[in-house]
């Protein structure tokens, strides 16, 4: 074969790679928006095509943990949500509290009784992530976390189980969490060259 020849095919080569890609992407569910905390139909923990309207198109995968702890005498949801993309996560810590008040009746029954829910949100200025025994300690601007290539590296090769994650916040506190098995399983892919 000539030299024309052979890097005619190696162009052909490429192209199709490039095809392949453009056909499994066109094969993911897409969601037209990157934004955390609006809506709870988002595909979780499966990789997707985000087509968001100010930031493009890129691959990534949701996350969402909830769990229930006390804080001044009532009961709060804390709701962490993360988006993972090859280049950065993105992650919101988001509390639900429900205040109700009313009259307790001679009889123990409460009447006119109502509820308003509060909803609250912090800012991440640290993010945690414990794969194996290894701890990567990920600091960010806004609930943004750049990915390195070794994070990414220990984010391909984690185990397929629940891994730990600990947010701080800018006025220092520390909640723990999880990256559920679901997503964990995605980053093999979502972070494979």
């Amino acid at each position: 074969m000539t030299w024309p020849a052979l890097i005619r095919l190696g162009t052909v080569g490429v192209l199709a790679v490039g095809a392949l890609a453009v056909n499994a992407a066109e094969d993911l569910p897409i969601v037209d928006s990157a934004t955390l905390g609006t809506r709870s139909d988002l595909p979780w923990s499966e990789l997707v095509q985000i087509d968001d309207p100010f930031e493009g198109q890129f691959i990534g995968v949701f996350d969402r943990n909830f769990f229930f702890d006390r804080f001044l005498n009532t009961r709060v949801r804390i709701e962490v949500q993360s988006l993972w993309t090859p280049e950065s996560v993105r992650v919101l810590l988001m509390t639900r509290d429900r205040d109700c008040s009313g009259r307790l009746n001679p009889d123990n029954t409460a009447s006119n009784v109502t509820c308003s829910e509060l909803f609250g949100s912090r800012t991440i200025t640290a993010l945690l992530i414990k794969v194996d025994e290894q701890v990567f300690q990920v600091p960010g601007q806004n609930n943004m976390f750049p990915v390195s290539d070794e994070l990414a590296e220990a984010l391909r090769t984690a185990p397929r189980e629940n891994i730990r994650i600990r947010l701080v916040t800018e006025n220092g506190a520390a909640v723990d969490s999880e990256i559920g098995e679901g997503t964990v399983a995605a980053w093999e892919t979502l972070y494979t060259d």
